[in-house]
């Protein structure tokens, strides 16, 4: 049958990407390569891009020997979250998940590269309501892919972050949004998203983010 050898080739392939290790990072072509590793095994490349942006910089996270991308917008421009995963992508799937502040978000301004956009959905903790939006990796193989999500930058005047996760297992995004809230980790959050703060990112990173890829921006509003 002819499947038989299409079938032996991607096989080889995949055994080809098992021995280099599951993990290496692959440049995709045409996108940045990652400019910084915050998480373990991180392979996650976050950036804001749009007429909005008015300068761009980084700052270092306290404990974690890297640095977030930074960002000066303009309150109620538009612009576009950016997130590119260069990492080879293993049969049991990949997820990413955007935490955001709950900015205005487009039902026609998703578009990617082997990946899908699941859900945007808002979320109350605290008091506090942020967005979370999910994009699935959408192909059989691939060595990597690209999503962004149109948004306008109205969370409100001031300094804001936007957490991006990658992880393999479908229920570990939903033991995560169970967490928010409890604890110390919880706090420091929800101080990201809405403050901005790079020593709450430092400790949500050691706290409840080990064993997944993370990245981030920070953004402020003028």
């Amino acid at each position: 049958m002819k499947w038989k050898p299409l079938f032996a080739v991607l096989l080889g392939l995949l055994m080809v990407g098992v021995t280099a290790g599951s993990a290496a990072a692959t440049p995709i072509h045409n996108q940045p390569k990652p400019e910084h590793n915050i998480g373990l095994g991180t392979v996650i490349f976050t950036w804001l891009k749009g007429d909005a942006i008015i300068s761009e910089g980084h700052t270092w996270v306290p404990g974690i020997s890297a640095y977030v991308k930074t960002y000066k917008v303009r309150h109620n421009g538009m612009g576009t979250i950016h997130v590119s995963v260069f990492k080879w992508i293993p049969l049991g799937g990949y997820f990413t998940a955007a935490i955001m502040p709950d900015m205005t978000t487009y039902e026609e301004g998703f578009q990617g590269d082997h990946f899908k956009r699941d859900y945007i959905r808002t979320h109350t903790v605290d008091g506090h309501t942020f967005k979370v939006l999910t994009a699935e990796y959408s192909s059989w193989f691939s060595f990597g892919g690209w999503w962004e999500q149109e948004v306008k930058f109205d969370a409100g005047y001031g300094t804001h972050g936007i957490l991006v996760i990658g992880y393999n297992n479908w229920p570990w995004l939903g033991n995560f949004l169970g967490a928010i809230g409890a604890g110390a980790a919880g706090k420091a959050l929800l101080k990201f998203i809405f403050e901005g703060s790079a020593d709450a990112l430092g400790t949500v990173i050691t706290a409840l983010l080990s064993g997944v890829d993370v990245d981030g921006a920070i953004f402020t509003e003028v």
